[in-house]
């Protein structure tokens, strides 16, 4: 008996757990960063898309945070040493615990529709406002929080 209930528990945390965290897709991440001088969407955000890679395996993903926010998470482990300085300025083992990082947007960055939708995210809002957006350093991932504006 004691078996049973502690499957049936197991087995409803993992529905409850699926359903609570965030849906993340694969993106390619190369279009992130200052590498990219000249970009003329944006000097930090070139380009956001879908790779279709599994989420659990890929080098990046994006997730919704709200109705119009969502992050992106790219796995410390698989950024190179320039990509890093492209997001951070430096490098990760060149990192102080109390520093704070932004991703700087010089222009307006207008978000694809459809990379929206796949986010469940209204296309009413998909501008990435001018602005610095929080970069969290984690002990797995950089997570970048972006946050749209209607046009």
């Amino acid at each position: 008996m004691k078996k049973l209930l502690f499957i049936t528990v197991l087995f409803w945390s993992g529905i409850i757990y699926s359903q609570n965290s965030p849906k993340k897709i694969a993106i390619d991440d190369n279009g992130l960063g200052k590498q990219f001088p000249d970009c003329h969407l944006s000097g930090s955000i070139c380009k956001l898309f879908p790779t279709g890679d599994d989420p659990e395996t890929s080098l990046a993903n994006a997730f919704k945070t709200s109705e119009k926010s969502f992050s992106i998470e790219i796995r410390k482990n698989s950024m190179s040493e320039e990509k890093q300085i492209a997001l951070l300025g430096k490098t990760i083992k060149n990192i102080n615990g109390n520093e704070k990082f932004f991703l700087q947007i010089n222009t307006p960055f207008l978000v694809d529709s459809s990379f929206l939708s796949l986010l469940n995210i209204p296309s009413s809002n998909n501008t990435i406002a001018v602005g610095n957006y929080p970069i969290k350093v984690g002990a797995e991932y950089l997570v970048i929080h972006l946050a749209l504006s209607a046009n």
